[in-house]
């Protein structure tokens, strides 16, 4: 296992990874992986979630090809030079994703006649974007599968009443693509104080300090 780093390092340089070495990824990290997902909170408790590992090169290149099938990332003129490398990447993952070494599909079973819980699922889905970063892996999540749910189901057997939520690529990045620090939005653009429009700051009127 590699070293453990501090929390705050994992969430402040955790980024979507779309570019990976063909390495195997050890059983022991994809097991830490699941076991860092099903400690996440759900609905109820009711932990209906469900993911499958994905190894066979077989299947993962039946993936590939349904992943490009279709429509393709359109990288238009006027976005930032952010976004169209991030959207770069995308394309460049959909090209190439039955080269990564791992899928984990992330699944949530519904109770009949109710739509499918993100809220039971995604938090585990963060769980293991937040633990490959921990382990020095990198993954980024991708929801194209449910553009063709109908054959995947049937490609992995998966139960109708089972809903695919995520496909997370897992493996070692590739040479030349690192992690953060991440570049975002400051805080006073997104974050509000009381009321919308308040920018949040620290010593703002209606910030009151518990340290």
């Amino acid at each position: 296992m590699p070293e453990k780093i501090d929390l705050f390092e994992v969430i402040d340089t955790q980024r979507g990874i779309r570019y990976f070495k063909p390495d195997p990824v050890p059983d022991e990290l994809i097991n830490r992986l699941l076991e860092a997902a099903v400690k996440a909170p759900s609905g109820g408790a009711k932990q209906g979630w469900s993911f499958i590992v994905i190894r066979d090169p077989e299947t993962r290149r039946k993936i590939g090809d349904l992943y490009r099938a279709g429509s393709r990332f359109e990288i238009g003129t006027d976005l930032t030079a952010q976004v169209r490398r991030a959207y770069g990447g995308a394309q460049h993952l959909e090209d190439h994703i039955e080269e990564v070494p791992v899928l984990i599909l992330a699944c949530i079973q519904a109770d009949p006649g109710t739509t499918p819980s993100a809220a039971s699922i995604f938090p585990a889905v963060q769980n293991i974007l937040l633990a490959a970063r921990g382990l020095g892996l990198g993954s980024v999540l991708t929801t194209r599968q449910t553009r063709f749910e109908k054959e995947i189901k049937q490609l992995l057997s998966i139960p109708d009443d089972v809903t695919t939520m995520a496909l997370l690529p897992i493996g070692f990045p590739a040479d030349g693509t690192r992690y953060g620090p991440t570049r975002r939005k400051p805080l006073e653009e997104v974050a509000f104080v009381e009321r919308w429009g308040e920018s949040w700051q620290l010593g703002s009127p209606g910030y009151t300090s518990n340290i």
